[in-house]
């Protein structure tokens, strides 16, 4: 059996969780410098956390949206058209707990992939890239077979309660255990009773299996379902009382 290949790996704050890269083969430091310098400038226009993002600010009613940058104003015009996909239950303009705008639900599934894209058109072509439970990949990984990438028990949060091959794919979860209480349920305006402790997305793009992931904890068991209907998505759904639910799509993938 062929030894792995070494891992180069390297963790940085952002999102107010951490991102961690891991490359293999030729490195590009300029890239590396480009792809977190690139997660910063995201993170300065739309964090809800910082009161001079242009997302605060339109929270605020400091910034016009006719007055934004047009990425902000291209983001938004997405999360209105998934409210519309999903009959308002994907609703950023009222997704944070005080009913105020929040596009988090889309924006770091977009993240990660604007960060792979710099470093994929540098030349890095075999890494992963995950911020807090999201993971895209692209490449053969340590083995060529792919990134063995877990997707973590809600329940029991130093375990696995899966684990799937990533190649040119991604993995998204969503739920309550990195930020509890931060899912709101838009049309009673309280927290969140998904009937799932976690809801895990994996498929071609980051930014879908990201945005999946979020209606599916949010829909409840139609979750399932509209993920089993996206060609080249798979869906594993994880109930308070233990029981795992998955979707064919994501079974070819488990190991």
């Amino acid at each position: 059996m062929l030894e792995p290949a070494p891992v180069h790996r390297i963790v940085r704050p952002v999102f107010g969780s951490a991102a961690s890269l891991g490359v293999i083969g030729t490195i590009s430091h300029k890239a590396i410098a480009a792809c977190f310098t690139r997660l910063e400038e995201i993170e300065e226009r739309f964090s809800t956390y910082r009161p001079t993002s242009e997302i605060s600010r339109i929270r605020d009613g400091l910034l016009h949206l006719h007055d934004a940058h047009v990425e902000t104003r291209m983001i938004l015009e997405i999360c209105d058209a998934l409210y519309e996909e999903t009959s308002g239950l994907f609703d950023a303009w009222h997704a944070s707990m005080d009913g105020r705008l929040d596009p988090s639900g889309f924006v770091k599934g977009w993240a990660i992939g604007e960060a792979m894209g710099v470093l994929n058109q540098a030349g890095m072509v075999n890494l992963t890239l995950g911020i807090g439970g999201d993971v895209a990949a692209t490449g053969g990984g340590p083995r060529g077979i792919g990134w063995d990438v877990g997707v973590v028990d809600p329940l029991a949060p130093d375990s696995f309660i899966a684990r799937v091959l990533l190649r040119d794919a991604a993995i998204a979860t969503s739920g309550p255990t990195e930020r509890p209480g931060h899912l709101r349920d838009t049309r009673t305006g309280l927290p969140s009773t998904s009937p799932w402790a976690s809801f895990s997305v994996v498929g071609p793009s980051i930014v879908r299996a990201d945005t999946l992931a979020t209606i599916g904890y949010l829909e409840g068991e139609a979750g399932l379902t509209r993920v089993d209907q996206e060609p080249g998505f798979g869906a594993l759904a994880m109930a308070h009382d233990g029981r795992l639910l998955a979707t064919e799509g994501f079974r070819l993938l488990s190991i």
